[in-house]
């Protein structure tokens, strides 16, 4: 990964962890997997990000998971594997440099709408005590 890619990944995971951190806490996680397509193919590398539905009146831990070269992932929050139950949004980043400088410009490989949580229509539930298998399929 080049350095302004992992730049951007870490401080967008680093954000996570720390909202994660300030959120009331669940004991009970639930593994949550699943693979990402773009245009009908694997979207290879990015993030995803499942956020409590607060419209559902949800308020579980925020779940991450950088997205495999095969566009699979598999979710934990700042302390262990898994997501706790309930329904969330879900966001998706990918992001592409044509360099491995910082001053050059990042774009992303996926429409925007997918990184703003009140633009995507990404939305699931995770169930508890099951295998949690979540793909999503973006246009």
């Amino acid at each position: 990964m080049n350095p302004a890619r992992m730049l951007i990944f870490c401080s967008f995971a680093f954000a996570c962890m720390f909202v994660a951190g300030c959120q009331k806490r669940s004991t009970t996680l639930n593994q949550v997997t699943g693979k990402v397509f773009y245009k009908g193919a694997p979207l290879s590398g990015g993030l995803i990000v499942f956020s409590p539905d607060v419209n559902r009146g949800e308020t579980g831990t925020i779940a991450f998971s950088k997205i495999g070269p095969d566009g699979s992932y598999t979710l934990q929050t700042a302390d262990a594997k898994g997501a706790t139950a309930g329904w969330y949004r879900v966001t998706v980043a990918s992001l592409s440099s044509t360099s491995g400088s910082y001053e050059t410009p990042v774009t992303s490989l996926i429409p925007d709408k997918y990184r703003d949580p009140s633009l995507s229509q990404l939305q699931c539930e995770v169930k508890t005590n099951r295998d949690n298998h979540l793909d999503f399929n973006l246009d």
